[in-house]
C-alpha cells in the first residue's frame, strides 16, 4: 500500500502526534515524516518522498529550539525588502550564541524571513520535482497567513469585515500619532509575524492619561534590552512606562488596529476560534480572557459554544460561520483548513474576522460528532481525492 500522506513537522510535537493518531484511526497508516531540522540543515530529506504520497502536509515549526534558531540563522541571510524600517535583527554569530530562555521574544521579522524562504523552497521543490502530490495547505497561503498586515489587506479587499488598520508604526510616537489622527482612543498593536498572543499590546488613551496591557515583560541591563512573553497580562501606566513597551514591541514590525469591544459571558470577555475544513466551518472554541487579550495560551479557559450560540441567535450564529467559510473560499481556496479568530461585539450580533491561522487547528479535547479537527481534515482530504478520481474516470 502506498503512503498517502507526508508531513513536514517537528516529529516530537503534539501536532504530529495528533495527526498520526487520526491517520491511524482513519486508514491505518503512518505518514512519511520529514523533520524541519532535516530541511533546514540541507540534508537529502527529499529522498523520503521519492515515491510521492497523495498529500503533503505542513505543520508548525514552533516549539523546537533547534528549529527556531535555524530559522533565525536562515533569516539573517535574507535581504529584508523593508530593511530601511529598522526592524529588529541579529547576525548569525549572535544567533549561534543564543541560549534557550523560555518566553524570550527573539526577532520575529527575522524568523519570518527564514520561514518564508523555507516555504518558497518547498514550493520550488514540488514544482521542480514534478510530483503530483497536493498540499493540504499551500506554502504561499501559509506565508500570507503568517503576515497579519498582508492577510488583513487581502481580507479587506475581498469585503471581509476586519478591524480598521492604522498602519505599521515604528515607534511609540508613530503609534500615538496614528491613533490621534484617526481619533481612536483604544487600539491593539500586534506583531505581524507573532503567534500565541506574543507581543500583543492593548493601548488606551483617556483624560486620565495613557495605559497599556500586554503579556510582555522587559528586562534591561547595561548591554541590551530583552523582551519576555509571559502568561499573565501586565498593566503599564503613564507615558514613560507605555513608551518603553511600545518602542520595544514596534521594532518587531507590528500592525496597529482599532480596539473593538468584545462580548462577554460569565463576566469574562471572549473571542472565537473557528476551524474551517473543506469549505465548512466545523469546530468552534470559545476563548475566555482575563483582560483585553484573549488567547488560549493565556490560560483563560474555554466557554461553552452552545451558550454563545444561544446569546447570538441562530441567524447571527449562522452568518458568523458563513463569514468564516467565505474567507477560505475567496481568499484561500487552495487551503483545506485554517483556524480563524472571530470577534463578537457586545450586542452578540456584529462579528469581525481578526486573524487567519495556518496552524489554528490544534484544539485538544474539542470534538464535533465524535471527531477532532485532524480526523475531519483527513476525511475532507480523502473525499477530495476520491472525487478527483471519480471525475477523471480512473
Amino acid at each position: 500500500m502506498t503512503q498517502q500522506f507526508a508531513i513536514f513537522c517537528n516529529p516530537e510535537s503534539r501536532r504530529a502526534e495528533f495527526f498520526c493518531t487520526a491517520l491511524g484511526r482513519q486508514i491505518r497508516q503512518k505518514p512519511i515524516f520529514i523533520p524541519w531540522q532535516w530541511v533546514l540543515e540541507g540534508g537529502s530529506w527529499f529522498e523520503k518522498v521519492a515515491f510521492p504520497p497523495d498529500f503533503l502536509r505542513i505543520e508548525s515549526p514552533g516549539r523546537n529550539w533547534s528549529v527556531e534558531t535555524l530559522l533565525l540563522a536562515r533569516g539573517a541571510l535574507v535581504q529584508d525588502e523593508e530593511a530601511e524600517k529598522g526592524w529588529n535583527r541579529i547576525d548569525q554569530q549572535c544567533v549561534a550564541a543564543l541560549r534557550n530562555e523560555p518566553g524570550r521574544v527573539l526577532p520575529m521579522r527575522q524568523g519570518f524571513l527564514g520561514w518564508r524562504e523555507v516555504l518558497r523552497d518547498l514550493e520550488r521543490w514540488r514544482q521542480g520535482s514534478g510530483i503530483p502530490s497536493r498540499w493540504m495547505s499551500p506554502p504561499g497561503d501559509i506565508e500570507r497567513m503568517y503576515d497579519k498586515a498582508a492577510c488583513g489587506e487581502m481580507l479587506g479587499r475581498a469585503g471581509i469585515k476586519v478591524p480598521p488598520s492604522l498602519g505599521i508604526p515604528r515607534s511609540c510616537y508613530e503609534t500615538l500619532e496614528a491613533m490621534r489622527a484617526e481619533r481612536i482612543p483604544r487600539a491593539f498593536l500586534k506583531p505581524c509575524h507573532g503567534s500565541s498572543g506574543s507581543g500583543v499590546v492593548a493601548i488606551e488613551i483617556n483624560r486620565a492619561g495613557i495605559q497599556a496591557f500586554s503579556t510582555i515583560e522587559i528586562v534591561e541591563d547595561s548591554s541590551k534590552l530583552r523582551m519576555y512573553n509571559s502568561r499573565r497580562i501586565n498593566r503599564y501606566q503613564g507615558a514613560a512606562e507605555v513608551r518603553r513597551v511600545l518602542d520595544a514591541v514596534c521594532k518587531e514590525r507590528c500592525l496597529l488596529q482599532a480596539w473593538i469591544p468584545k462580548a462577554g459571558i460569565s463576566g469574562r470577555p471572549f473571542d472565537l476560534r473557528v476551524v474551517v475544513i473543506g469549505g465548512r466551518a466545523r469546530h468552534v472554541m470559545v476563548r475566555l480572557g482575563r483582560g483585553p487579550i484573549t488567547n488560549s495560551q493565556l490560560l483563560g479557559g474555554r466557554g461553552e459554544p452552545a451558550e454563545v450560540r444561544r446569546r447570538m441567535g441562530e441567524n447571527a450564529w449562522g452568518e458568523m460561520l458563513q463569514q468564516a467559510e467565505r474567507v477560505m473560499a475567496e481568499c484561500f481556496p487552495e487551503s483545506l483548513y485554517a483556524g480563524l479568530d472571530v470577534l463578537v461585539e457586545p450586542n452578540f450580533r456584529t462579528t469581525w474576522i481578526l486573524e487567519v491561522n495556518a496552524f489554528g487547528d490544534l484544539l485538544p479535547r474539542l470534538l464535533l460528532e465524535g471527531k477532532d479537527t485532524y480526523q475531519w481534515e483527513l476525511e475532507a482530504a480523502l473525499a477530495q481525492k476520491n472525487h478527483q478520481v471519480s471525475a477523471t474516470g480512473a
